[in-house]
């Protein structure tokens, strides 16, 4: 992107303007001259483009005929947040998929991965999730991560050129850096319908999210999710029932319908148990909460590496939560080698109807 199109966009709203330390930088707010919203403008006017979105496929024998011509990769779709990772001017920084710095990212990545490959690969960009039950933007976490959080990469670009690397090229790598990967499960045809059926239920077994397909010759990607992977997004989202759109639950419910239908688990008992208590232990724990402390909210904890990036991150929380994130007295504390945030996002709706509700007020249906 050139200079004029920077201004012209920042002058029209489509960009903002952001610094983080010493580095000034810019990102699209909207698609700007076929760059993603979300694309970052380095100081040297590089772009790293913005992660674009995956759509979603329904049926999986229909959607793999429907959408892929050809060979297609399969990879492991994990429950967390989007970040690019790259080097500049001997720097690392992480970037959150809407275009900021992220500093809790960017503190941790020396611990969740090694950093010398920018040493031999400077240019490279790793598009990379984080999860576990200590990130400080999800109330969720993938099952086998039971502590802190991880990371995963599963694209790379160059830095300034557009599109992803080769499924081989990464590959080798992965393999050459040892970084850490999001599973890869092979490489298959839209006919081989079984052996991704067998796949999609032994990953619904295990609890993970499910699948992302990318196609070997061409951009064609599509995602689809186990059928377990909707319940946990409602056991976990539950207790903010109110202040999430009804589409959120709907949308998961179909989703569900749509898998079990497709895969021959209708009547499952434990399955329908499991969803009866997906809603009511998120609702139970709101109403406890609403009780013991008067507000409904979710309780969050990450570690720093460094206090400054702890504050930052505490700044940036207080610019985007507003009064809706609580920061917990004497945060960020020193522990074991880090500094702690803990804080609270309150739920405004489920605190508000709860507080009514609790309170012996009457209320016309």
């Amino acid at each position: 992107m050139d200079r004029q199109q920077l201004i012209d966009a920042l002058n029209r709203g489509r960009a903002e303007r952001h610094c983080f330390e010493d580095l000034d930088y810019a990102r699209l707010t909207e698609a700007v001259s076929g760059h993603p919203r979300g694309s970052v403008i380095l100081p040297d006017g590089v772009v790293i483009p913005g992660y674009p979105s995956i759509a979603r496929i329904h049926s999986l024998s229909a959607g793999l005929r429907e959408q892929f011509q050809g060979h297609f990769w399969a990879e492991e779709k994990i429950d967390g947040y989007n970040v690019r990772i790259l080097r500049h001017r001997d720097r690392i920084y992480a970037f959150s998929r809407g275009g900021f710095v992220c500093a809790f990212s960017t503190d941790r990545l020396p611990d969740l991965m090694p950093l010398s490959v920018f040493e031999t690969e400077p240019d490279l960009v790793l598009c990379a999730e984080i999860a576990g039950p200590e990130t400080p933007y999800l109330e969720g976490s993938p099952p086998h991560i039971e502590h802190d959080v991880q990371l995963f990469v599963f694209d790379m670009m160059r830095a300034g050129r557009p599109g992803f690397l080769a499924q081989q090229e990464k590959m080798r790598l992965f393999e050459r850096h040892g970084l850490p990967a999001t599973r890869i499960f092979g490489r298959f045809r839209p006919a081989d319908t079984e052996a991704l059926r067998a796949l999609i239920l032994q990953l619904d077994s295990e609890g993970a999210e499910g699948l992302v397909l990318k196609a070997e010759l061409d951009a064609t990607r599509a995602k689809y999710v186990t059928g377990r992977s909707n319940v946990t997004d409602i056991r976990v989202c539950s207790e903010q029932l109110l202040d999430l759109p009804p589409e959120y639950f709907t949308n998961r419910l179909m989703r569900l319908a749509l898998f079990v239908t497709e895969h021959g688990q209708q009547g499952d008992p434990d399955l329908e148990r499991s969803l009866g208590r997906a809603f009511l232990a998120g609702l139970d724990q709101a109403v406890e909460r609403s009780r013991d402390r008067g507000r409904v909210g979710h309780r969050y904890r990450c570690r720093f590496r460094e206090r400054r990036n702890a504050l930052h991150f505490m700044a940036h929380m207080a610019a985007t939560g507003g009064e809706r994130v609580r920061m917990a007295p004497g945060t960020p504390r020193a522990e074991d080698g880090y500094w702690v945030v803990a804080f609270e996002r309150v739920f405004d709706r489920m605190t508000g109807t709860l507080s009514t509700a609790l309170s012996g007020a009457i209320q016309f249906d």
